[in-house]
């Protein structure tokens, strides 16, 4: 299993998964988010190679954006997200959950 950020202009570094390796919102906060997630969304540089520049021009107009697995809607990750992310689509907002 893969893990990965992309935006319009730049990419994250991949993170494999060892084999046999379940994805628990302990392993997803210390070795995804803290690590790939935080290193991708602090970068500076506005030029350079898709994995070397910054995500985005102008960060206050990301959204992050999760599936519903587990490790992504436990509070634990959640509150993480709230903390450090300006904005993210929490448990239950995904497009594909939206009432009409």
């Amino acid at each position: 299993m893969v893990w990965g950020m992309m935006s319009f202009q730049a990419l994250s570094d991949l993170h494999f998964l060892p084999p046999k390796q379940t994805v628990s919102a302990d392993y997803y906060l210390k070795e995804i988010l803290e690590k790939t997630c935080r290193n991708a969304l602090n970068r500076k540089p506005k030029k350079g190679d898709l994995l070397t520049r910054k995500m985005l021009p102008n960060m206050s107009k990301d959204i992050f954006q999760q599936d519903g697995a587990p490790a992504h809607s436990a509070k634990r990750t959640q509150d993480w997200c709230k903390k450090n992310l300006k904005y993210f689509w929490g448990k239950g907002e995904w497009p594909a959950n939206f009432q009409t």
